[in-house]
């Protein structure tokens, strides 16, 4: 069964790259929101439902799924907030620390290597660049 099922997958990869893609592009977008969530909640901690949902900028039902399915996979756990028992707050767990660490480290090789290949002076002005943008998008006017 199983190598029917990658036949079949290689031959719509090959033959019919559209079909493709639009049979997998919903689960890809899952999974890249999933993945945002869980380096968000590993960066930033717990959170509740709501402010993870304007992180996230998605829709609350859509988080609600998300966080289900993520829960199923014990990647985070939901628990009641003690202050407000109306909201719930989002946590990693091991297991989905593992996999934000994993992906955060291949970001952070593939952009160090895009960085290496800059001049000195390039990199320097790289993070000029970075360290402005930080301290406008921290002004006030842009919270």
């Amino acid at each position: 069964m199983n190598y029917i099922v990658k036949d079949t997958i290689s031959f719509l990869v090959k033959t019919f790259p559209k079909i493709y893609s639009s049979l997998y592009l919903e689960d890809l977008k899952k999974f890249a929101t999933q993945l945002r969530a869980l380096v968000f909640i590993k960066n930033y901690g717990v959170i509740s439902m709501t402010d993870l949902c304007s992180k996230l900028n998605i829709e609350k039902g859509s988080l609600t799924s998300m966080v289900d399915d993520l829960t199923d996979k014990k990647y985070v756990t939901r628990k009641r907030d003690l202050v407000d028992r109306r909201k719930y707050l989002i946590d990693i767990t091991e297991e989905g620390d593992k996999i934000a660490t994993d992906f955060m480290d291949k970001l952070s090789d593939g952009l160090g290597e895009k960085l290496s290949k800059l001049t000195e002076e390039d990199r320097k002005k790289y993070l000029e660049a970075i360290n402005t943008l930080q301290y406008i998008l921290n002004k006030e006017e842009f919270r």
